[in-house]
């Protein structure tokens, strides 16, 4: 069977924007752009640029909660592409096969009840006779065993860790009754230092909690600074890469921004540019494209 072609894409060379992307752009009352942060004026000029080479009219309303539409808007359309699969959204990864593991004892720990109390009414009720003395000894025996196992459960309770997963964003995956996770994303329109700790902490504890198959992680963004998207790209390891909505006219708005930089005679050319454009040569940073191309090169499910 042949593969789905990719519906309502703008090209550019071998990248790919994101079909929704430039809908979901807009200026907030004070004028900046829905991707900047008010206090780092280089947010704001990264994200003008970025609106502008997307074509974004100025003055167009941001839109509202739209952390959530792009996250609404990113898992129908790759869910459009592969129908065979299960598209998701903000799935807990206990839920997948490679983590179904760590709910077990959460679980056990819900279900517990301890020696149940019945015994020792039913030890009360049984009447003094020789013949039930023997049958109470052994009762109570196994009361007391009970006991003991009660106090190992309790403490193996308390001194348990609990693993928190955080919810996933977006969630490509294999259907039931395998329900194994094939590619988790985290999506955020936009960086701050803690969103970005949050990524590569979520990346770290899917791999090290998992078992069997790691799925492809990686976070999905429209963040235009390349020193934010820097905290996530560089580093850990937790996070396989960045996905940009709209990778192409990020670097229109890097070539934009350096005509206007006042550098140095022999400068190889502006910093900031040069960090994106190498962070894009190392596939720390990739299009829209590569992430609809990832989806579609994933096994097929009858």
């Amino acid at each position: 069977m042949s593969l789905p072609a990719v519906p309502n894409v703008r090209r550019q060379g071998h990248t790919v924007t994101a079909p929704f992307a430039a809908e979901l752009c807009g200026y907030r009352p004070n004028g900046n752009p829905s991707t900047s942060d008010s206090h780092d004026p280089g947010s704001i000029e990264w994200g003008h640029a970025l609106f502008d080479a997307l074509g974004v009219i100025p003055g167009t309303p941001e839109v509202f909660g739209v952390g959530d539409a792009m996250e609404k808007r990113a898992a129908a359309h790759l869910g459009s592409l592969r129908p065979d699969l299960v598209l998701g959204q903000s799935r807990p990864a206990l839920e997948f096969d490679q983590y179904r593991h760590l709910n077990v004892f959460r679980q056990f720990s819900k279900t517990y009840r301890g020696p149940a109390a019945e015994l020792d009414q039913a030890l009360d009720e049984l009447p003094p006779t020789p013949e039930f003395n023997s049958v109470r000894a052994h009762i109570l025996a196994a009361i007391a065993a009970a006991g003991q196992d009660h106090q190992l459960v309790t403490q193996l309770q308390d001194t348990m860790p609990e693993e928190s997963l955080l919810r996933i964003d977006i969630t490509v995956a294999a259907p039931k009754p395998v329900d194994r996770l094939l590619i988790g994303l985290s999506s955020k329109w936009s960086l701050r230092t803690d969103r970005a700790q949050d990524c590569v902490s979520q990346g770290s504890k899917l791999v090290n909690h998992r078992r069997g198959h790691m799925p492809h992680y990686a976070v999905l963004t429209m963040e235009p600074r390349p020193s934010m998207l820097k905290l996530i790209a560089y580093g850990s390891g937790a996070v396989d890469c960045i996905y940009h909505l709209a990778l192409p006219e990020l670097r229109e708005a890097a070539t934009q921004i350096e005509s206007t930089k006042k550098m140095k005679a022999g400068a190889a050319g502006w910093p900031q540019k040069l960090m994106l454009e190498r962070m894009i040569t190392q596939g720390r940073i990739r299009s829209y494209q590569q992430l609809v191309d990832e989806v579609l090169r994933l096994p097929r499910w009858a």
